[in-house]
């Protein structure tokens, strides 16, 4: 089975936007691991910040957050997301070990970057409300399995479940915010 991957950001997005992307492995414009301080960035870089799915792989989640408002404008929005662990999918892998795969590793956390967090929704909340004002809560049923007709169908009536009771059933947060001292 061949699984593809979902393309760069900068791929889809248009063309007169300048796109910068940081990680610790691979090719991207920035090359630096999260965890070690301060990004190597000016403060006030950035108009827009996408960090998707990252926060839960790093140490210490306010710090990276202080970085993060660092390097971008003082109006600059967030697009930030975050796995919920407790989805019903991911609770019964861990009741029944459905999957190896989907278990973290015991002892192994770290050495294998997988999630040292593991919030609930309400967690994630808390979080990003501590730090931005909230402008809109995304969440997100996203299946590996969408492009088969049944688990595209089941797909779509679990997403609108996510957005009912998204602790159940969301497997994903995004959160569209900005700097909580600046008004609307």
């Amino acid at each position: 089975m061949l699984v593809q991957e979902t393309p760069p950001l900068k791929f889809v997005l248009p063309k007169n936007i300048r796109y910068y992307s940081l990680d610790m492995l691979g090719k991207h414009d920035y090359k630096f691991d999260l965890n070690k301080g301060k990004i190597p960035i000016k403060s006030n870089t950035f108009d827009i910040l996408v960090y998707l799915e990252t926060l839960e792989h790093t140490f210490y989640p306010d710090k990276v957050i202080g970085e993060l408002k660092r390097i971008t404008k003082k109006n600059g929005i967030f697009i930030l997301s975050m796995p919920n662990e407790y989805n019903f999918w991911l609770r019964l892998n861990y009741l029944f070990a459905i999957k190896k795969e989907n278990i973290d590793k015991p002892f192994e956390v770290v050495s294998r970057l997988q999630h040292i967090h593991k919030p609930r929704v309400k967690d994630i909340l808390d979080l990003f409300s501590k730090h931005f004002e909230i402008i809109e809560v995304k969440p997100i049923w996203q299946s590996r399995l969408s492009s088969r007709k049944f688990s595209y169908f089941l797909d779509k009536l679990i997403d609108i479940l996510a957005k009912i009771h998204p602790n159940l059933f969301a497997r994903l947060i995004v959160v569209i915010a900005k700097n909580k001292n600046i008004k609307k």
